[in-house]
């Protein structure tokens, strides 16, 4: 499915439109989140939060892709099945079993709450399923001259949607309460489709995001943890550059991705219709959600990983007539981490057992409030990056984003003003308030819950330092293309007398007042200010941060 910012910005990959009624009418019945994230934007880690309500650090080896979730850990599965009788399916891919690849079933004592298994695959991804013998097989699409005249039984969404609807009806006449998990392992590359879904939009004409184009150019620069080799796509390249990747992958790709979305609308749409024939449509609590979103081009680059709202934001709907008025929009931020809390609370469990101890939030009175519209604009969520070389930790709210990095300044991002996420609002006084809010909140989870980032890195940057320069390619109207570590080097560095290149370069161009940064420092587990750090000025990044202090002005 398209995330929650694609949803807003239909232009964005040229004028394509994607309907999706299936996936409007579960939303339009129950209630759209329109500010939630996950906590990781990465497969494994995302996964395990959600099973656990706990932050990816604390589930084991599964804050690495392709690691472990602890046994030891109750899921929320656990919960519903032990305390409550449920009957608990895991259907489709699963990712928290290790590098197994493909991995059907649950090894013994991986059950993590859920007694059917025989659909549930640890990692890879397959276009095809078959079932022979009792035996589950996986295919490829090199494999898809099996299924002629009866893709749409065997292609993974088709499939995976059929032995879900199976279980429910089973569960339903026995009268049994049941929880299942459909983990549909599409949109995701390789983008390829079953036939009807291969072609639907072969007509329509897809552009790369004009993100790609502008943070490629350094007009604006990106982040630092979003990196362009400016070797590898010399700048005033990218134009024929991007025409050329269009042309050769980037149109297929998206008219892919889109029939994989339709295919997924058509299954939702199948998978609704049979509950309310089985008429449990009204007791039955529906989720719709992913573990990350796909930025698609946008700034750049594909896949996952990064703090961007088509990366980390993650559409989320909850269905439940029972109980959640239909229509509700909740703007609150919400994490991955938080669904465990949620789910058990909205399905009547009201206490947990010894030793299990959420780190997530439990947003089920908001979802059962009256309230159409409800945002609470002081709740702060987290999305940081894992894996083996984690980069970015970002504190989000109410529209706000504030990401720090390994490489390079904080950056502020202002979504209501900049959907896009181009600017960074960080130096700006009209933010401040809402960048001290964020920064504590920053401070607070890098102190208390073992992020990443901390552990590559002793130093990041809180606060952007008084005297900084800017990263975009220099204001200079003669087409030269040239950044401020250029000036005294390759350029005269009598091109400082210009005020606009002084302004845009005040380090390299020694235009700047001789004074401490006012904000702070992450230094090994603390954040500091500059009266504090004159024992580390051989530092690079202290003595940019606090030249007086340091004596490097």
């Amino acid at each position: 499915m398209l995330t929650k910012h694609e949803q807003t910005k239909v232009d964005v990959w040229g004028n394509v439109h994607l309907d999706t009624p299936n996936l409007d009418s579960l939303a339009n019945a129950g209630a759209l989140f329109t500010n939630f994230y996950t906590v990781s934007p990465l497969c494994t880690p995302s996964r395990a939060s959600f099973m656990t309500g706990l932050y990816p650090p604390f589930t084991g080896a599964a804050d690495q892709n392709h690691g472990k979730l602890d046994t030891n850990i109750k899921t929320w599965a656990d919960i519903l099945r032990d305390e409550r009788g449920y009957k608990t399916s895991y259907m489709g891919k699963f990712h928290l079993d290790g590098k197994e690849k493909p991995g059907w079933g649950a090894p013994d004592g991986r059950e993590f709450g859920f007694d059917d298994n025989k659909y549930r695959y640890n990692r890879g991804h397959w276009k095809y399923f078959d079932e022979v013998n009792g035996e589950v097989l996986e295919y490829k699409m090199d494999g898809e001259e099996n299924f002629e005249s009866r893709y749409n039984e065997h292609f993974a969404t088709d499939f995976l949607v059929n032995r879900g609807m199976e279980f429910i009806e089973n569960a339903t006449n026995n009268d049994d309460p049941f929880a299942l998990v459909l983990s549909i392992p599409d949109p995701h590359s390789p983008n390829d489709n079953r036939p009807y879904y291969r072609n639907m939009f072969k007509n329509f004409d897809f552009k790369v995001p004009e993100t790609a184009r502008k943070n490629m150019k350094f007009e604006p620069a990106a982040g630092g943890y979003n990196f362009f080799n400016k070797e590898e796509v010399p700048i005033d390249t990218v134009d024929d550059f991007i025409a050329e990747y269009e042309e050769q992958f980037f149109v297929d790709h998206m008219q892919q991705y889109y029939g994989m979305v339709k295919c997924i609308d058509y299954n939702i749409g199948k998978l609704l219709k049979k509950m309310n024939n089985l008429g449990i449509e009204d007791n039955t609590v529906v989720v719709f959600t992913s573990d990350h979103g796909d930025l698609l081009g946008e700034h750049g680059k594909l896949n996952k990983g990064q703090p961007y709202e088509t990366s980390a934001g993650i559409p989320f709907i909850v269905k439940y007539p029972d109980k959640v008025p239909a229509g509700k929009i909740i703007e609150t931020a919400y994490s991955s981490v938080d669904f465990a809390p949620t789910i058990l609370s909205l399905m009547g469990v009201s206490s947990l057992p010894s030793g299990v101890n959420f780190q997530g939030v439990d947003g089920s009175q908001e979802l059962t409030s009256q309230q159409m519209v409800t945002a609470n604009a002081e709740q702060i969520i987290f999305s940081f990056d894992t894996g083996n070389t984690p980069i970015w930790a970002a504190a989000i709210k109410d529209g706000y984003k504030l990401v720090v990095s390994k490489n390079g300044f904080p950056w502020l991002f202002d979504i209501n003003r900049d959907p896009e996420e181009l600017i960074n609002y960080a130096s700006s006084e009209w933010h401040r308030d809402i960048y001290v809010e964020l920064r504590e909140g920053m401070i607070h989870i890098l102190k208390e819950y073992q992020v990443p980032l901390t552990e590559i890195t002793r130093m990041i940057y809180l606060d952007v330092p008084t005297c900084a320069d800017k990263d975009d390619v220099l204001p200079i109207n003669n087409g030269i293309i040239a950044f401020c570590s250029d000036i005294g080097v390759t350029m005269d560095i009598g091109r400082c007398g210009n005020n606009k290149v002084s302004q845009h370069c005040p380090a390299t161009c020694n235009a700047c007042i001789c004074e401490d940064s006012p904000g702070m420092i992450w230094v090994g587990s603390h954040a500091r200010r500059c009266d504090t750090l004159d024992h580390l000025c051989n530092n690079k990044q202290v003595q940019k941060f606090c030249p007086k202090t340091c004596g490097t002005c």
